[in-house]
């Protein structure tokens, strides 16, 4: 069994990567943008957006919980709701990336564009499996959350609301300089 410090150490090496993921899927939407509009933009908001607010909605709940601003069930709603609300996005998000991969793959896009289409694959299979089976659970907690008598509604809206904010201002910026480099491209 693994340690408390273990977890927690693992818990925020996966935030910091699905920070970096988020700012490079934004910035790569804005790549793609400059050819294909349409599908830079919910490359942007699926594979940018939406996972920066995951993250920030989750480091905010965190810090405000410590230090007492927001109550254990308030904070236990956000960590249930973001489970439920993004990893039905993150799953929506793994379908069209491993179908973009593969795409690319069978166009000859060699070796690489395999191996990426096989762990895309894997990550949402893996993704979708994670899902489901806390699915019930976490709906349970939100429940149980809302049912308690120090859930605070304004509370919950406040940290969703400055996190997606600080999200769209930080993945907007690097969607934008991707745009600008892609258009210098061509």
């Amino acid at each position: 069994m693994l340690s408390m410090g273990l977890l927690l150490i693992l818990g925020i090496i996966v935030l910091v990567v699905d920070f970096i993921f988020s700012m490079w899927n934004s910035y790569n939407a804005g790549r793609i943008s400059s050819l294909r509009p349409v599908a830079g933009k919910l490359f942007y908001v699926l594979g940018g957006f939406l996972p920066m607010g995951y993250v920030l909605a989750i480091v905010i709940t965190f810090i405000v919980s410590y230090l007492g601003y927001i109550s254990y069930s308030s904070a236990v709603f956000l960590l249930s709701f973001s489970f439920l609300f993004f990893g039905l996005a993150f799953i929506v998000w793994g379908v069209m990336a491993t179908y973009v991969t593969a795409r690319t793959a069978v166009r000859g896009g060699g070796w690489l564009a395999w191996l990426v289409t096989i762990y895309d694959a894997f990550a949402t299979i893996w993704d979708a499996w994670d899902y489901i089976s806390g699915f019930f659970s976490n709906v349970r907690n939100l429940r149980r959350a809302i049912d308690s008598s120090d859930f605070s509604v304004i509370d919950v809206v406040l940290v969703l609301v400055t996190a997606f904010a600080a999200a769209f201002l930080v993945t907007y910026a690097a969607y934008r300089e991707g745009r600008n480099a892609g258009r210098l491209l061509y």
